[in-house]
């Protein structure tokens, strides 16, 4: 199995490996993981020589980089921390499809220096950190706002030449008032937690 992954079973890849490192002390967010798998995605460009980790496109939304197909799979969680899997769907049958988990050493080393730097981060600070300025949202940000852009995916040649600026983190980040994101500025998937504890999505 090569690289691009699905990125909900990088996704899933990444929280089992959290509960391995750290368990209930590294609880992971939704809001928090769509920074975390972009960290990811954006070493594994790097150390790849631009091979992107998953398939499809990152987003520039307002709280930083996010993928359209994570981002429904996880968001009924609302601000509460995921406690479990998603899984495909058969498209012919519609019946529920295990994902396969990439069996891959360089992304598995990769998940576990981004959740070792940055796991144990509040969601506002990884919003901080992905919105540095000279990072890959950042600047596709800049060119929505000045209606230069067609679309809001950030593309990996963008992610690959800005990955440095996403990783500059201060000792100030997790209590500082500039990073901290009250509960009623985020969109709503984001304060109101739905979720059962299982969910099964059709392909994106």
């Amino acid at each position: 199995m090569n690289a691009p992954y699905d990125p909900r079973a990088v996704a899933n890849k990444l929280l089992d490996i959290a509960d391995v490192l750290a368990g209930e002390a590294m609880p992971i967010t939704p809001l928090a993981l769509q920074k975390l798998l972009f960290f990811v995605h954006a070493r594994y460009l790097k150390e790849s020589g631009g091979i992107p980790a998953v398939r499809g496109a990152f987003e520039a939304w307002q709280y930083g980089p996010v993928h359209p197909a994570v981002y429904k799979a996880f968001s009924g969680y609302g601000r509460d921390p995921i406690t479990s899997r998603v899984e495909g769907k058969n498209v012919v049958t519609g019946q529920p499809l295990p994902l396969e988990m990439p069996n891959d050493p360089m992304l598995q080393k990769i998940i576990g220096q981004v959740l070792i730097s940055f796991g144990n981060l509040p969601a506002s600070a990884l919003v901080r950190l992905s919105h540095q300025v000279g990072g890959a949202w950042d600047t596709i940000w800049k060119k929505i706002q000045l209606g230069d852009a067609i679309t809001r995916q950030i593309p990996d040649s963008v992610t690959l030449s800005c990955g440095r600026s996403m990783f500059v983190v201060t000792a100030n980040d997790e209590s500082s008032e500039s990073t901290h994101v009250e509960d009623e500025d985020l969109p709503p998937e984001y304060r109101n937690s739905n979720f059962g504890r299982t969910r099964t999505w059709g392909e994106t």
